[in-house]
């Protein structure tokens, strides 16, 4: 008989963006079911995964009152499907989940660890997200992290002891599709006939939620001033707007700019906007991994990036790409301007990231990775 999984977040895409291949996996060997809140994400619904699928509103801010009514239907929902393993995915799904596992008895309840919420926070909301993660990790039956920085920033602040995290492989959560993210012409041509950019203008292209945290307004900051002096460069923003923010972006954005700034929306093929661009950029305040950065660089482009833990394991500093500090929009700019003015130095550091790419991040083997991972825990209970 199958082993009954369920695989809990709290938005759909979470499950479209990472976790589609692993529940192709999991269903080999396993009966799979994936909980999440419908009313997120209502773009990139039917998910079409192979499984259950069952719907719970759990809301990705803190409501105690909302909470606390999604718990007691994931706890009644679990003790009625009697579940061999739970698995996690984001800190409210991560919360209410392993805490609702404990309370039924799942023996196995996999958390995944792909970014902490509270690492741009302070006071008294930082400490209450922070708790959440010790709550989860102290719930949790195995934890896991997708990347090496993630753990040692995981363990040095006490979320729990070094020995329950575990790393598989190279890190990431599903690797990259090396096939399907890589140089493009036909797909370069395409995107720039459609959004009318001249073959010789510098793209400039970021992939990811269009919210504050990603380091945008920063990025568009140093945009407006290096237009000042680069006619041709194009920025292109691809993914949703979370937080109502494209509106603010485009304010912000010199009038004499605003042509140049586009803002894609949410796209199912990332790829085709990777191969029409020249450079990426996520000046993210906080990453797991930053998978869109490994994917950009799969696709042979040049990242630039922030020195956060999880985004300094994506980019190699001066060798697949350039790591600044933080929400400085200056030395964000300085990075910009050096590869806009330097194509072989582009060229080199697309080359060197894909080459790594393909040998350490290659997807089939981080699904392997994680599918053995799975059945060895889950198999023993």
């Amino acid at each position: 008989m199958k082993k009954r999984v369920c695989l809990v977040a709290a938005t759909p895409l979470t499950f479209h963006l990472f976790m589609k291949p692993h529940l192709n996996k999991l269903s080999e060997w396993a009966d799979v079911t994936i909980l999440f809140n419908p009313n997120y994400h209502v773009g990139v619904q039917p998910v079409k995964v192979v499984g259950n699928v069952k719907h719970i509103e759990i809301a990705r801010k803190i409501s105690i009152p909302h909470d606390l009514i999604s718990f007691i239907k994931i706890f009644l929902f679990f003790q009625r499907e009697k579940f061999d393993a739970v698995i996690t995915l984001v800190p409210k799904a991560g919360l209410l989940g392993s805490v609702a596992g404990w309370l039924c008895g799942i023996k196995t309840r996999i958390h995944i660890f792909q970014g902490e919420v509270w690492f741009t926070k302070s006071g008294l909301t930082r400490t209450v997200l922070k708790t959440a993660d010790k709550v989860i990790a102290f719930m949790s039956s195995h934890l896991l992290c997708v990347s090496d920085s993630q753990c040692k920033f995981l363990f040095h602040q006490n979320i729990c002891k070094h020995e329950k995290l575990n790393i598989l492989g190279h890190g990431s959560i599903t690797g990259v599709d090396t096939q399907r993210f890589c140089p493009n012409t036909k797909f370069r041509s395409k995107i720039r006939e459609n959004f009318g950019i001249p073959t010789n203008a510098c793209v400039i292209l970021f992939v990811g939620r269009i919210v504050r945290e990603k380091g945008l307004v920063e990025l568009v900051e140093a945009f407006n001033h290096l237009r000042k002096t680069q006619e041709d460069l194009t920025l292109m923003l691809v993914g949703p707007d979370d937080e109502g923010l494209a509106q603010n972006l485009r304010k912000i954005t010199k009038s004499e700019n605003r042509d140049f700034l586009i803002l894609c929306g949410l796209s199912n093929s990332p790829e085709k906007f990777m191969a029409a661009a020249d450079i990426f950029c996520l000046p993210s305040h906080r990453e797991g991994f930053g998978m869109a950065a490994l994917e950009a660089s799969s696709c042979a482009l040049p990242v630039i990036g922030t020195e956060i833990h999880g985004l300094s394991d994506a980019v190699i500093n001066d060798k697949t790409g350039i790591l600044v500090p933080v929400s400085n929009h200056l030395k964000l700019c300085n990075a910009l301007a050096k590869l806009i003015q330097n194509p072989k130095l582009r060229k080199s550091y697309g080359n060197a990231g894909r080459k790594r790419v393909m040998k350490d991040f290659e997807h089939r083997k981080v699904i392997d990775n994680y599918s053995d991972f799975f059945r060895s825990v889950i198999e023993k209970n």
